[in-house]
């Protein structure tokens, strides 16, 4: 135990004791630097053909797909033959997610990247956190993206990783995706490797160096920053300005200034929270879950049909929209905090933007029309496609305001 002990310092020491003064490596993705427009997407959403037939993705460069196979981390104490049968070679979705292989096929043919998304949260504790099972697990997961015809894999701890195991296995899921495009034909095939983190973990410039060689980039999660149903006050949800001392999306990447903006992605919401009986602002005796609960764009028109009204948080810059007898308020992004939103990344030069998730502004079509909208997601690949033909070459330099 003190030997293991005694190692796990040593490395703790060498990724803390970097200065980040050696240049950056340049970006690995074959895409140069095209601005990242992603979405994630839940697996199962998908009932039937038809909904996938309505459905548009060329919004969008990239999808992460929730769709990995479902594994433990005891499945990783098996030898790697064992570990392959069950989550590879055996492995095949179930009903409710049988239509994701067209899905990656449809996405395909609009030219769109289509990342395995796997979460696991606690499970990936005990498999970062030793060497051979965090290879093994690395390798199996390449196989799994090799067998699908994924893009690559996209990982989604949040916020129960230690940052010294996750950056290993970051490290070793790059090696074991870069060995199968080595081994693709030719030309060789490109896999990309994100992650998704809270915007308020802090790295050491050591550990962002070695992070930012190893992913393509990092999906920052800049959404459920106030106190959603979790908290006891009531704020914005994706507000993007505030006080230094405030919660807001500038102010949480001013953490991420180590990080080249260009290795960094910045997350939309078309989500909010909808409180009864409550202010913005008002201490809650109980949590807020008593008067709180999620509330996604679908349910927006129903809600504007009642008479709610806008009131725009110029310090925020976001929404707030309030009941007609203001007992109610509802936190969510509309389309002028969307459009700030965009111009602050494109100036900033961050890599892109995404979404969580795909189908909280979906609506069905309607009438002769062919194709699902999005009403939010649409009119942000709308304003990303206007900044790009009147701002090409953004060189901006830091990740904070």
């Amino acid at each position: 135990m003190k030997t293991k002990m005694s190692i796990l310092l040593l490395i703790t020491i060498c990724f803390t004791s970097f200065t980040g003064e050696l240049p950056q490596k340049k970006d690995k993705s074959d895409n140069g630097k095209e601005f990242i427009h992603g979405v994630y997407i839940v697996g199962g959403w998908l009932k039937d053909k038809a909904q996938l037939d309505q459905t548009r993705f060329d919004q969008f460069n990239f999808i992460y797909l929730q769709g990995g196979p479902h594994w433990k981390a005891k499945d990783f104490e098996m030898p790697e033959d064992g570990v392959m049968n069950k989550l590879v070679r055996n492995h095949s979705y179930p009903p409710k997610l049988a239509l994701i292989s067209e899905l990656i096929a449809k996405a395909h043919q609009k030219k769109v990247k289509v990342l395995v998304s796997l979460n696991g949260r606690k499970r990936f504790n005990p498999i970062a956190s030793d060497s051979k099972k965090r290879k093994l697990f690395a390798h199996v997961m390449a196989e799994f993206v090799k067998k699908y015809n994924y893009d690559g894999i996209e990982i989604d701890w949040e916020h129960t990783y230690e940052k010294i195991p996750f950056i290993f296995l970051m490290m070793d899921l790059r090696k074991a995706l870069d060995r199968l495009g080595k081994n693709s034909g030719t030309p060789k095939r490109k896999y990309y490797l994100t992650t998704a983190l809270h915007p308020f973990r802090r790295f050491s410039r050591g550990q962002a160096r070695k992070l930012s060689d190893a992913v393509d980039w990092i999906n920052i999660m800049t959404y459920g920053m106030g106190c959603g149903t979790w908290g006891r006050e009531p704020k914005h949800n994706t507000p993007l300005s505030g006080p230094k001392n405030k919660v807001s999306i500038k102010n949480a990447l001013r953490k991420w200034s180590i990080f080249p903006p260009d290795k960094l992605c910045i997350g939309l919401a078309n989500y909010g929270f909808l409180y009864k009986g409550i202010s913005p602002g008002q201490k809650c005796k109980g949590p807020l879950r008593k008067k709180a609960r999620t509330f996604t764009y679908k349910e927006f028109p129903a809600l504007l049909k009642k008479g709610w009204k806008e009131s725009y948080d110029e310090e925020a810059e976001a929404p707030y929209y309030f009941s007609p007898d203001k007992a109610d308020f509802l936190t969510i992004d509309n389309e002028r905090s969307l459009e700030r939103k965009i111009e602050w990344v494109f100036k900033k030069g961050f890599r892109g933007v995404f979404w969580w998730e795909f189908q909280h502004d979906f609506f069905p079509p309607a009438g002769k029309e062919k194709y699902a909208r999005h009403p939010l997601i649409d009119h942000v690949s709308k304003t990303i496609k206007k900044l790009e033909k009147s701002s090409p070459g953004n060189n901006a330099k830091t990740a904070s305001e």
